[in-house]
């Protein structure tokens, strides 16, 4: 029987890759293929475990924003 809840070792992936991207962030897609764990498992990870920690932001393009691209930070913590 598979194991319940957060998987640590894939929230760590995330967190370092995040960690190493500085302040300017990466966008979700490729914060799933520097990890290789696959983007919907990305998504439900910093959408339910991670939303504390990191800022998700949608990406603008001139006037308008897309609600395609995604960028993640980490949240300042003071």
């Amino acid at each position: 029987m598979p194991k319940r809840g957060p998987d640590a070792e894939k929230i760590n992936k995330i967190m370092n890759i995040l960690a190493q991207s500085g302040r300017k962030g990466l966008w979700m897609r490729e914060l799933s293929r520097q990890t290789n764990i696959p983007f919907t498992t990305v998504f439900y990870y910093l959408y339910n475990y991670l939303q504390d920690k990191v800022s998700i932001e949608d990406m603008k393009f001139g006037l308008a924003r897309s609600g395609k691209f995604k960028v993640v930070k980490l949240k300042k913590f003071s």
